[in-house]
């Protein structure tokens, strides 16, 4: 049995599909779900910018989290948190070990991405645990039939946290691919890439043949997610590097770019550099 995945809610509809994405992930390697309940406020969430969040009562709290992990068909554990989303995030992942952290994102297009609130920051720092990401109106097979990886030519040292993703991928057995992007005058090939992703370990385990894919594109970001759509990809995995997350200019790197524009489900591994 996998280790279990934490799912944070709030009840929005980026939320609600999130947890039916990971119940649908979760049931093909036999892993629980720990469902966190987070106000709406601590979390990426349009209404918190214009103040018409509605506040719960505990009793509609318990009601709204018993009618939504009622269906779902997988063990599920659910708690409340009274605290911020960080530290709350940070204690349930001390306590259960989950193999990934899941959220739900809204639809941000129409908003600036200076105002929009930079939960996946703020949650690789607290925990340092894979991070699933999975926008709202995403039409992604789940379990994922296509896996792209995203990598350029560093090196590539993971968190120990992330061995929990190789069972889950072993197990899952989907159609992998490396992907790079050069600059549109450079060599696209994914020679070094591969190398860096097999000697990550990330892959180590996994018996299916890996697939490379490159893409000359001005911006790094973009250039990932098109190599997303051309490789048919149901899930993006990105190396998230300790200066894209725990810089001040966060919204600013490649990471955080492809986050808040990517329309499918992304993965991302804390690494240790």
């Amino acid at each position: 049995m996998a280790a279990p995945f934490l799912v944070l809610t709030d009840f929005t509809p980026a939320a609600d599909q999130a947890l039916r994405y990971a119940a649908a992930l979760a049931a093909p390697v036999h892993a629980s779900l720990i469902v966190l309940h987070i106000r709406r406020e601590t979390l990426l969430d349009p209404d918190a910018f214009n103040g018409s969040i509605r506040h719960l009562s505990e009793g509609e709290v318990a009601a709204s989290l018993q009618e939504r992990t009622q269906p779902l068909g997988v063990p599920v554990t659910v708690e409340s948190a009274v605290e911020g989303v960080e530290a709350a995030v940070a204690d349930a992942v001390r306590r259960y070990s989950p193999s990934l952290v899941v959220l739900g994102k809204p639809d941000t297009e129409t908003t600036p991405d200076e105002l929009v609130s930079s939960t996946s920051l703020k949650l690789l720092r607290a925990t340092r645990t894979p991070l699933l990401v999975v926008p709202v109106g995403t039409q992604a097979a789940v379990p994922p039939l296509a896996v792209t990886v995203a990598a350029d030519n560093s090196s590539i040292s993971l968190k120990t946290q992330s061995e929990g993703i190789r069972e889950v991928l072993a197990h899952l057995k989907p159609r992998l691919t490396v992907a790079h992007v050069a600059e549109p005058e450079n060599s696209d090939t994914c020679s070094a890439a591969l190398d860096a992703v097999t000697a990550s370990g990330m892959l180590t385990g996994i018996e299916t043949r890996i697939h490379t894919h490159g893409v000359r594109h001005r911006r790094v970001s973009a250039g990932i997610l098109q190599a997303a759509q051309e490789t048919h990809a149901d899930l993006l995995v990105l190396v998230a590097r300790r200066r894209s997350f725990l810089g001040q200019l966060f919204n600013r790197s490649v990471t955080s770019q492809v986050v808040l524009h990517g329309r499918l489900p992304m993965l991302l591994l804390p690494a240790l550099d």
